[in-house]
């Protein structure tokens, strides 16, 4: 393979983290059912630490799709370091709500190779109608209880952390 600006010399073989992100998409069960889930206008824009360029995350039927270019009416934007990307991609055939576990370890992770930094575009309302907050449910006991352990208890609890996203990354 030839060295672009997308690979480091030292680094002939990595793949693109737009690359590895579509194919997990793609084939992760867990995705599947996420995106399955999303409802019409569900949009995330995309960008990550160590690849110019943003990208933009939707379903289509049913079909996670990550995309070149500026989301269009983006209800959240995601920045995705390497060690976070690595780390929840290595998950494929995790459970539902094991994934979400580990998306929301990286959001709250302090360590910046491992981070995963969110701003919110959306509301509570818009976000219920996208189908987001159907993803938290879909999480079960085990994302409940995750996310119960780290303070979020309740649906006020869950709009006090919207209100924290909507702060700039």
């Amino acid at each position: 393979m030839v060295a672009d600006e997308t690979t480091r010399p030292d680094e002939p073989d990595k793949e693109p983290a737009d690359v590895v992100l579509a194919r997990f998409l793609s084939s992760s069960p867990a995705a599947l059912t996420a995106a399955g889930s999303l409802r019409d206008g569900a949009e995330v824009a995309v960008s990550f630490t160590d690849l110019a360029g943003e990208w933009r995350f939707y379903s289509d039927l049913g079909k996670p799709t990550i995309a070149p270019g500026n989301a269009k009416d983006p209800d959240f934007e995601l920045c995705i370091a390497p060690g976070a990307l690595a780390s929840i991609c290595e998950r494929f055939d995790a459970e539902f709500g094991e994934l979400g576990i580990a998306f929301f370890e990286h959001v709250v992770s302090r360590e910046p190779d491992y981070r995963i930094r969110v701003q919110l575009h959306s509301g509570l309302l818009k976000l219920t109608q996208r189908g987001w907050l159907t993803l938290l449910a879909r999480g079960g006991p085990s994302l409940a209880a995750w996310l119960a352990k780290k303070g979020f208890r309740g649906s006020s609890a869950v709009v006090a952390a919207i209100a924290r996203l909507k702060k700039p990354i």
